[in-house]
């Protein structure tokens, strides 16, 4: 039920929802005065969702900065990471494996472990679908490693989560059943990773964070950056704000 919920509730909390909502009450309102400042409320949501320079500073202010590859001395036995990087409704896929927009979180991990920083990948994440007719993503990225060259032996599959908490939970079983003294590297998104820091720590794993996937940037003073909109403002609201409502979700549940 919290999964469906948590889907329906995407919906409710997308900035581009609320300005088309109070764009649907100016135009069927017939009080003049209410229309003028529902317009008025219109406009400034959308100046502000879609100005890139008052997001990224959100965005600073949120996401996490860990340690860097670099600063990683000694191979991590384990690197865990999230899903959430695949788009398995892209076609063709039958011949192929197709990414998201997330798909830095997969390639920072694969660099890792071609790198020698991480020995084996755990790739926990099943099908985020209410429906369950897509499939397993750590299933498919298993298939796809394989594919492209990388020994089995160094791939674990979680294939069932359909959520962080389920991610942290689902990892743990298999890390003290068949790796029980693993040193861990919980690879994910940096503004996804408090709250998967807040879940693993729960579910009582040992790890140390590794932030890939960023969505701030450098501040730029250019016009594009600095007062034009910013066509992907909406986008990249929508992350952080279904982050937030997540965080403050599943403190309520008691996952973190």
């Amino acid at each position: 039920m919290f999964f469906i919920l948590s889907k329906v509730l995407f919906v409710l909390i997308q900035p581009i929802n609320w300005v088309l909502g109070l764009l649907l009450f100016a135009l069927f309102t017939k009080k003049p005065r209410l229309r003028k400042r529902m317009l008025l409320w219109a406009v400034v949501l959308y100046i502000f969702f879609t100005n890139h320079l008052i997001f990224n500073q959100f965005a600073k202010a949120w996401e996490l900065d860990t340690l860097t590859a670099d600063q990683i001395q000694q191979p991590y036995d384990i690197g865990i990471l999230l899903g959430g990087y695949s788009n398995s409704q892209i076609l063709p896929n039958h011949d192929r494996f197709n990414f998201s927009h997330r798909a830095n979180r997969f390639i920072n991990a694969y660099q890792l472990y071609k790198t020698g920083k991480i020995k084996k990948l755990l790739l926990t994440g099943g099908s985020g679908d209410i429906l369950q007719k897509i499939p397993s993503e750590s299933v498919e990225m298993q298939k796809f490693l394989v594919q492209i060259g990388v020994p089995a032996s160094d791939i674990i599959v979680e294939p069932d989560s359909r959520n962080t908490w389920e991610n942290a939970i689902f990892t743990k079983k298999i890390l003290d059943e068949q790796y029980p003294n693993a040193n861990c590297l919980l690879i994910t998104s940096a503004w996804h990773m408090r709250r998967s820091i807040g879940c693993y720590e729960k579910a009582g794993v040992k790890f140390t964070p590794y932030s890939v996937d960023f969505l701030s940037e450098k501040d730029r003073w250019a016009p594009e950056n600095s007062f034009l909109p910013d066509r992907a403002g909406f986008y990249f609201w929508e992350i952080l704000i279904k982050e937030w409502v997540g965080c403050i979700m599943y403190k309520l549940k008691g996952y973190n």
